[in-house]
């Protein structure tokens, strides 16, 4: 488990800590949470703090699901197989 960056052995972050970890604002945490695009959290009192563990099941998750990471893998993203030259349709006779 790694520590936070205040330098505590705290197994939770705050939104500001996850703002920082994840470089962007604090706002951005909080409209990821209420979209429900954010590691599961609590609120103790007034902050909102998210636990280290689901933080990091949360990255790896995102990691796992990200489609451009896997593109030699996937399917989809194979190049197509080559086509056949298509035949030359022949004038209708008048």
């Amino acid at each position: 488990m790694t520590t936070s960056p205040r330098g505590d052995d705290s197994p939770h972050l705050t939104v500001a800590e996850l703002a920082t970890r994840w470089k962007t604002t604090p706002t951005a945490i909080y409209i990821a949470r209420h979209r429900g695009k954010a590691p599961a959290a609590f609120k103790r009192g007034v902050k909102v703090l998210f636990p280290l563990a689901a933080v990091e099941e949360f990255e790896a998750a995102g990691m796992a699901d990200d489609r451009l990471s896997h593109r030699s893998t996937a399917a989809e993203h194979r190049p197509p197989e080559p086509t056949r030259a298509r035949r030359s349709r022949k004038p209708a006779a008048a």
